[in-house]
């Protein structure tokens, strides 16, 4: 069951998707909605202090404040359209403490929802996601920079190989799963060679046991699984994607898979994963 959600609130009003869908995903589970909004701290470079960098730290907080104090009230608008409860904390970091500080606030949840960064660049948004996929121990759903739409399940694509984190994934989504009108099961050959046929009729079986009646497929592919998983989006448009997050930390640093950097770089659905 999903009843607790929490959201990292973007902080730029033009460009957030992600507070307007969080809202509507709890309105869809009755859920609770927790907003956060980090006020980072200023970053200033290694110079003389004086007069003038004191000022600019001045002001520096006072628009992180700002910034994070606009995101809440955008957040309090959509949650009085949805109708839900919804808590919202102000949360001073660094940049560099930020997202650890969100993985494990998100271990509270049953499930997190954050930003994809609209950029091939990595930045606060990707760090952010990051650690909440790969720390928190929670499934996170990640909003793309190109989502208008409400939270919708009605048609979900499973993208499974037979692995832990994907096994995972499909259970963290139970509760999406029971709800969706279509159920596709689908794994790409070439990608990894584990019996998927068999693996995927198994779970099919077991998705049966739980009122899931998923589809099972199977789609061809080559090396690059992250543009097959892509164009599959493209041609058959689920509301919501399911799937594994792979990858590992090295001292501070995410190393992702293949398909995990190209999905949440690129993909135009929502897409939950688990880890």
């Amino acid at each position: 069951m999903i009843r607790d959600i929490v959201v990292n609130l973007p902080l730029r009003a033009e460009r957030d998707r992600t507070t307007a869908f969080a809202a509507s995903m709890a309105g869809f589970f009755n859920a609770h909605l927790t907003g956060i909004a980090f006020v980072y701290d200023p970053v200033v470079a290694c110079v003389e202090f004086g007069a003038g960098e004191a000022r600019f730290i001045e002001e520096q907080g006072a628009e992180a404040k700002k910034n994070a104090q606009a995101a809440i009230d955008r957040l309090a608008f959509e949650v009085r359209r949805e109708g839900v409860p919804c808590t919202s904390h102000h949360i001073r970091a660094s940049i560099a403490d930020a997202p650890d500080q969100f993985a494990e606030i998100a271990r509270g949840f049953d499930i997190s929802v954050v930003a994809q960064n609209e950029s091939t660049i990595s930045s606060l948004d990707d760090l952010i996601a990051e650690a909440a996929l790969f720390q928190a121990g929670r499934p996170v759903v990640m909003v793309p920079y190109v989502h208008t739409a409400a939270f919708k399940a009605d048609r979900i694509a499973i993208f499974w190989d037979g692995g832990a984190p994907a096994t995972r994934a499909i259970n963290d989504a139970l509760p999406f799963l029971n709800r969706a009108r279509h159920v596709d099961l689908v794994s790409f050959a070439g990608e990894r060679e584990l019996r998927q046929e068999l693996a995927g009729a198994k779970m099919a079986e077991h998705l049966a046991r739980h009122g899931v009646a998923a589809v099972v497929k199977r789609v061809q592919t080559g090396s690059d699984v992250a543009s097959a998983m892509l164009n599959y989006v493209a041609d058959t448009g689920p509301d919501l994607v399911v799937m594994g997050g792979y990858g590992h930390s090295r001292l501070r640093e995410f190393i992702l898979g293949g398909a995990t950097r190209g999905i949440m770089q690129s993909m135009t659905v929502p897409a939950l994963m688990s880890h």
